[in-house]
């Protein structure tokens, strides 16, 4: 779901409980594996840019959307294994299904 908060964290105050603590992780994780990357609210999503490359992420009705650049994400897809990962998304109903090291990971590589 796209939102029209104005900045992030307009964005993750509005979210429900859960939701909010689920955002707020990726959020962190986005944050300290990549301090340099500019945050704002593009696509109706908490999105961070580094150069060309971009990283989003949004609490979907049903699950949890991480998007980040295609050529990382598929560099990562075997550490996804089991999770459901499109192109450059990564999709996933519960944060315990996620492996927040690779996260990190691929928020530093797209930070390079």
């Amino acid at each position: 779901m796209q939102s029209k908060a104005r900045t992030i964290r307009e964005y993750i105050l509005g979210l429900p409980p859960k939701e909010r603590s689920v955002i707020g992780t990726l959020d962190r994780i986005v944050r300290s594996a990549a301090a340099k990357g500019a945050g704002s609210m593009k696509y109706g999503m908490p999105t961070y840019e580094f150069g060309a490359r971009i990283v989003a992420f949004n609490a979907q009705r049903n699950y949890y959307s991480f998007y980040a650049d295609p050529g990382i994400v598929k560099r990562y897809r075997d550490e996804l294994k089991g999770l459901d990962c499109g192109k450059s998304c990564i999709r996933f109903r519960n944060i315990g299904d996620v492996p927040l090291s690779i996260l990190g990971k691929i928020v530093h590589d797209c930070a390079k």
